[in-house]
């Protein structure tokens, strides 16, 4: 487990056109190598290292796409966020499980876009707690929550997605009436509505972090208030959540 609250005291600002002090670029790097971020605990500021101040920068703003000056300023809201209690750290899906309620699809099939913040793993793992005592305790032949795509190992621009930059998105794949998930719409006669119906509420109904938007496109759950329609989002799930303030 990475530290809670730290002081960084730099002497200088850090990353793109910054002072960059050896001693304040070794502790900024090593807190962020501590929350998880790929970073090598040196004092080099490279275009690496410029990326990742971007990514955790996006993060905190609550963005879905890479945005910041990638430089992180005495008593600016970046240093403040980076030494607070609850800094986001930068972690892989876990594999999950049955007795979790939830499973990462993205381990099953060898992909590297299961990496985000642990505020979305921890949105995901508490709502999967609540699908598990609310439905499947009662169906247990349902489908269990299945994640798919969050961001790449270093965030950033992925091929896939038009945002899922920064660790604040995720997908779920649709729940099948034969317990399995994915391979097809809400138009498809195996899909489970009301597994789909009870993950949705699952996760509006976990108090980890607040959801920005949960895009799905079934007429019957965006009727219900469950989810919005977007361009794209026939076959799964997509998750958005706000960025809490540092503590």
């Amino acid at each position: 487990m990475p530290p809670l609250a730290v002081n960084l005291d730099l002497s200088g600002s850090v990353g793109q056109g910054g002072k960059n002090q050896s001693q304040d670029v070794l502790a900024v790097k090593s807190r962020l190598a501590d929350l998880g971020y790929p970073v090598i605990r040196d004092t080099i500021v490279n275009s690496e290292t410029i990326a990742i101040i971007k990514l955790f920068q996006s993060i905190i703003k609550g963005k879905t796409t890479i945005v910041g000056d990638g430089r992180i300023d005495l008593n600016g809201p970046t240093l403040k966020f980076l030494q607070a209690e609850n800094a986001p750290q930068w972690l892989e899906m876990p594999n999950g499980s049955a007795s979790e309620g939830f499973i990462n699809h993205d381990e099953r099939q060898g992909d590297n876009h299961d990496f985000g913040t642990n505020w979305m793993l921890e949105t995901i793992q508490a709502a999967a707690q609540i699908y598990l005592t609310t439905y499947l305790s009662s169906h247990p032949t349902a489908a269990l929550i299945q994640t798919n795509d969050l961001s790449k190992p270093k965030g950033g621009v992925t091929p896939v997605h038009a945002t899922h930059q920064t660790g604040l998105s995720c997908d779920i794949r649709l729940p099948r009436k034969d317990g399995q998930a994915g391979g097809i719409t809400f138009r498809d006669a195996q899909f489970d509505r009301d597994a789909m119906r009870a993950m949705l509420k699952a996760i509006h109904n976990q108090d980890k972090y607040k959801i920005r938007h949960i895009f799905f496109n079934d007429l019957s759950l965006t009727d219900e208030g469950l989810c919005k329609n977007a361009p794209g989002h026939d076959n799964h799930v997509h998750i958005d959540i706000i960025s809490p303030q540092p503590q």
